[in-house]
């Protein structure tokens, strides 16, 4: 029998999905090998011949064929039509489908990436095996990422110390999962990230963290407010001033939710935080409640109420155009 690609997408999803199987008369009269080919076919995203399929499931290539047969059908997967394999459903959310070397050869002679390849070796100071190359062919291929992305994605990741090429085909997911897909919104996203990675030193001294290795919380709210939010470290001062004026402590959880409610407000730069301040402070203004009146319920931040420490933190620094 002729070794014949698969490729296949869940009825109504994108491959790859879990289908909705649940109290389906199909489930319930489905043998062994029906469901065997069905688990191989969701762990390899419908990217396997019939001879492979055949193996992994134990059976013969004719009960695999009958399977994947039986599951059209019952519409739980379709067929996908592609000459090439282009456009074939991904593996996984972080992962490339498996190509074999006969592919992956027909891939670099079809897009044309013997330039691409050989630049790719020249960043990593080594000539590619066939799994390397077959990364760089599906990032192109798969994904359809132009040539300048992949190049700027894999020093990227030698900049970083991470050399492994599947360590940038995983990055390579995430990013295109974020809607990164283009080299100017890759570019952006670089700068962002380094920009963060420059300013965390100082964050560190800021919150007196010392050398430990920082917490993945700590970690990711100082890249969220430098790459994400655009805050200044003077800026991010401000909110450090405040949570030791009003806890007496430093404190990446509350300087976080102050932030993130300067930021909901628009408000980025020191003159604009100080405006928001001083119309806080104004809201803040005691009045005599009424006896009808009931105190709303306040929210929270951490055990502190957040009008009250809001309040207690304009009145012990709000200062306005007054260096801190």
């Amino acid at each position: 029998m002729k070794n014949k690609t698969v490729y296949y997408e869940i009825e109504g999803e994108r491959g790859g999905a879990i289908p909705a199987l649940g109290g389906k008369n199909i489930l319930r009269e489905a043998s062994g090998d029906d469901l065997r080919v069905l688990l191989v076919l969701l762990e390899r995203g419908g990217r396997v011949s019939e001879s492979e399929l055949s193996d992994l499931v134990g059976c013969s290539a004719r009960r695999v064929s009958a399977s994947i047969d039986y599951w059209i059908e019952g519409k739980i997967l379709k067929r996908v039509e592609d000459s090439h394999g282009a456009g074939a459903p991904l593996r996984s959310a972080s992962e490339l489908a498996e190509t074999s070397g006969e592919e992956v050869a027909e891939i670099v002679s079809r897009r044309d990436l013997s330039a691409l390849i050989d630049e790719a070796q020249a960043i990593y100071g080594k000539v590619f095996n066939t799994s390397e190359i077959a990364v760089i062919a599906g990032l192109s291929e798969q994904l359809e990422l132009e040539d300048g992305y992949i190049l700027l994605l894999l020093s990227y990741c030698i900049r970083r110390g991470k050399r492994s090429l599947r360590y940038a085909e995983k990055t390579a997911f995430s990013l295109f999962e974020e809607g990164i897909d283009s080299l100017p919104m890759l570019e952006e996203h670089i700068r962002r990230r380094e920009l963060a990675a420059s300013g965390i030193g100082s964050l560190r001294r800021m919150f007196g963290i010392g050398e430990r290795a920082l917490t993945k919380r700590e970690e990711d709210a100082f890249t969220r407010w430098l790459a994400e939010w655009d805050f200044s470290l003077d800026s991010i001062g401000i909110a450090y001033d405040i949570t030791v004026n009003t806890s007496g402590k430093a404190s990446v959880a509350y300087a976080d939710k102050i932030l993130m409610k300067w930021y909901a407000a628009g408000c980025r730069t020191e003159e604009q935080i100080d405006a928001f301040l001083a119309r806080e402070k104004e809201s803040f203004k005691p009045k005599t409640p009424t006896k009808r009146e009931e105190k709303p319920k306040a929210d929270k931040i951490g055990s502190f109420d957040t009008d009250e420490f809001f309040q207690k933190a304009l009145e012990r620094s709000y200062a306005p155009k007054e260096k801190r």
